[in-house]
């Protein structure tokens, strides 16, 4: 996979600053006045109907501490195509979790889970290892939902926000349209729990999200957070648009066993 350099980073910057302190919890109603009511409606529907239609999207999510307007700081960057005719996705992790900078690559075709490391060099950037039946230590930043329109396509429409709509997204959407290290379990504790957030159309080709995952935790009872890890899920910040390139995910050119052969040597194994 050919890594890509975020050429839409300004307009995430933007969402990132987005503030839901206007938005209700889970268990707040949604405003009383019924043009309100279908305004949000009808914004939220337009925008499922949108991603329904995208081809070829192109994705990018970043999660930190918390708000970065609270000095909420980056755990990683995730670059992802995703191709809903036929579910195959490519995806790019760039983390400096627990200080460890590094950067993968997945390849999901038919099926099959491929794996590609930076630290195997330029030479390798074509070589893939087959993980479908190995995933356990180097899935880590697969997402378990490869689909990226969860925050748009299972959220419930609270209010207008800005140009945006104020929404609560199921706990369990959150956690498995993120990396599934996080948690590789999605926890029981989190039925009934919504997440907020605030989803934003940008013309017809492009949607903007922010979901604070961090306080999803407020809802979970004290003694079933007690056996949940949630110090690395603060606050994720996402966008999505239909690609301009109509280049298919393809399998992928060489696969190698590493064990056999070296990452240098790859494209000979």
């Amino acid at each position: 996979m050919t890594r890509r350099n975020v050429t839409w980073a300004s307009a995430l910057a933007t969402g990132l600053l987005l503030t839901l302190s206007a938005c209700g919890g889970s268990g707040e109603a949604a405003s009383t006045k019924t043009t309100d009511v279908l305004m949000e409606g009808e914004q939220l529907e337009a925008m499922v109907a949108q991603v329904e239609k995208m081809g070829i999207m192109e994705w990018h999510g970043q999660l930190l501490t918390k708000n970065p307007d609270n000095g909420g700081k980056r755990i990683f960057d995730l670059d992802g195509r995703y191709s809903p005719s036929t579910g195959y996705s490519e995806l790019s992790m760039d983390s400096a979790i627990d200080g460890n900078k590094q950067q993968v690559d997945y390849l999901v075709v038919a099926g099959r889970t491929y794996f590609n490391s930076e630290v195997w060099g330029p030479n390798a950037s074509d070589c893939w290892v087959d993980i479908t039946d190995d995933t356990e230590g180097r899935s880590w930043a697969l997402p378990s939902d490869l689909d990226p329109t969860w925050p748009v396509a299972a959220a419930r429409a609270i209010r207008l926000a800005g140009d945006g709509v104020a929404v609560g997204i199921p706990a369990k959407k959150v956690l498995t349209g993120m990396p599934r290290g996080l948690f590789p379990d999605v926890p029981a504790a989190l039925d009934g729990v919504e997440a907020k957030g605030v989803v934003t159309p940008h013309g017809s080709h492009f949607i903007e999200v922010s979901v604070d995952v961090l306080n999803m935790w407020s809802a979970v009872p004290e003694e079933a957070l007690a056996n949940i890890e949630t110090r690395k899920a603060g606050w994720w910040a996402m966008t999505m648009k239909e690609s301009q390139d109509g280049t298919p995910i393809a399998p992928p050119k060489y696969i190698f066993d590493p064990v056999k052969t070296p990452p240098s040597q790859c494209k000979r194994g």
